[in-house]
């Protein structure tokens, strides 16, 4: 998040009339061995009056006002920059701190992970946040869009039911219906010739004939007597 706190004060330093920006300071991890618990985080101490610019209000499901200041306007133009770098993917909300430095900082994130950061507060602050903010002048100076409640979707009113679809299908013929007005095999089987009858008709053929010659050889022998 430091990193985007930097590249938000370039963009904010190159504006003339934006002024000092906030400045999210460095936590740092530290080892101690001799500890039973061996690793612990440390940050700069900041003396002096410790504030809240953005948080939280109830049960830490809502966003409280911001503070009315200047640093309070400029950290929820902050919390804007960043929702709208990010594309609505995170939001940082718990800015606090002393003056211009800002600690304790929570993120919250629309999908769990995003870019390996850890979320510490509820998801849902995102929606609450694009309906509860207002613009500020150090918006304006950052030609930042005005935050629109996402719309789902409309659904198409010419789209058909599936069960139309199915119910036309069903109206068409069904095989077992023209399975049926089809010729059976049997059928034109029982209607054609048997292979076997085909080969009996030429032997009967061939037997009628011989039994033909004998009978023509007689009546010539008769002739020839007579």
């Amino acid at each position: 998040i430091r990193e985007y706190c930097k590249i938000f004060a370039a963009e904010a330093r190159a504006i003339a009339d934006f002024g000092s920006v906030p400045e999210i300071i460095p936590l740092y991890l530290i080892y101690r061995p001799a500890n039973n618990i061996p690793y612990a985080t440390m940050e700069e101490d900041l003396p002096g009056l410790f504030q809240c610019y953005c948080g939280r209000e109830g049960d830490g499901n809502r966003l409280a006002p911001p503070n009315p200041s200047e640093i309070g306007q400029k950290c929820s133009t902050f919390q804007h920059w960043l929702y709208q770098w990010t594309n609505g993917n995170i939001l940082v909300t718990d800015l606090e701190g002393v003056g211009w430095k800002v600690t304790n900082v929570k993120i919250a994130t629309k999908t769990k992970g995003y870019q390996g950061l850890k979320e510490s507060c509820y998801p849902n602050l995102l929606n609450h946040f694009v309906t509860s903010h207002q613009c500020n002048r150090y918006c304006e100076l950052l030609a930042l869009k005005s935050l629109e409640v996402p719309q789902p979707p409309p659904r198409s009113k010419g789209s058909r039911s599936p069960n139309v679809g199915r119910k036309s299908s069903s109206a068409q013929s069904s095989p077992q219906l023209q399975k049926k007005g089809l010729s059976s095999p049997q059928a034109s089987r029982k209607g054609s010739v048997s292979p076997k009858n085909a080969r009996k008709c030429p032997e009967h053929v061939a037997e009628s004939q011989s039994t033909a010659w004998p009978k023509g050889r007689d009546s010539d022998k008769i002739g020839q007597l007579q």
